[in-house]
């Protein structure tokens, strides 16, 4: 495994302790604290696991195996991951503290479209 794909991986976990625990300060600040949308929320964190597991067997699969492609596949789910999270924790920060939801911080993560429709 290269240290990008490390690397990757790495952010991609912390990424997704960091959602379950800002989800997690947001609910309860709401007080809408529920085993049944935690336990969703980590089904899904597991289906993003499981993504990454899939994408490093296929990866290192392909140098031995003649599966009639060689892709890059580790990053590229990665980055997808990574973008999914950080809009999630995004969206929780702005729950937690409204005042970060138009805040220049939080403008900062926002494509220009999506600015001109506020």
């Amino acid at each position: 495994m290269q240290e990008t794909e490390i690397t990757a991986l790495a952010v991609v976990g912390i990424l997704i302790i960091l959602d379950y625990i800002t989800g997690l300060v947001k609910a309860a600040m709401q007080h809408d604290i529920s085993s049944t949308k935690m336990r969703e929320g980590l089904y899904h964190k597991g289906a993003f696991v499981l993504t990454m597991v899939l994408a490093e067997i296929l990866e290192h699969a392909q140098r031995v195996i003649d599966l009639g492609y060689t892709l890059p596949i580790v990053i590229p789910a990665a980055v997808y991951v990574i973008l999914t999270e950080t809009t999630s924790i995004l969206e929780n920060l702005g729950g937690i503290n409204p005042e970060l939801k138009d805040s220049k911080l939080l403008q900062l993560f926002r494509t220009q479209e999506e600015g001109k429709d506020q």
